[in-house]
């Protein structure tokens, strides 16, 4: 029984595991990327293209894209999302986008590692 290439075994399998995970964090986090800039670009792009259409597709789209929300304004108590942000000066898209651009860095640096290790395991 060679336990070296049973440890290096154990190891190569963790470590690919662990590289497995890394990559598909990194899908998700560029989709979630992909999800914010078309929250902050899309009132934009739709604005654009809906200079170029009819007023009846106009309608069709906004109603398929921009479903109507949960009425609460007449609830006690309720606060517009909108109201919230009025006094914020931060853009909040920017704030994620940077969050997830610094997990995505990092991210690709652990794959990086544990790339770099089941090379070092060798065969």
């Amino acid at each position: 029984m060679d336990r070296d290439a049973i440890a290096r075994g154990v190891r190569r399998r963790q470590a690919q595991e662990a590289l497995d995970f890394e990559r598909e964090r990194e899908q998700t986090l560029k989709e979630q990327i992909e999800i914010v800039i078309g929250e902050a670009e899309g009132p934009r792009i739709d604005a654009a293209a809906f200079e170029r259409m009819s007023a009846s597709d106009v309608q069709i789209v906004k109603a398929e894209l921009s479903p109507p929300g949960f009425d609460a304004g007449d609830e006690p108590g309720y606060i517009e999302w909108d109201d919230l942000l009025a006094d914020e000066p931060a853009d909040l898209h920017a704030e994620e986008l940077a969050r997830l651009n610094d997990e995505l860095e990092d991210c690709r640096r652990r794959q990086q590692a544990f790339t770099a290790f089941l090379d070092a395991l060798g065969p």
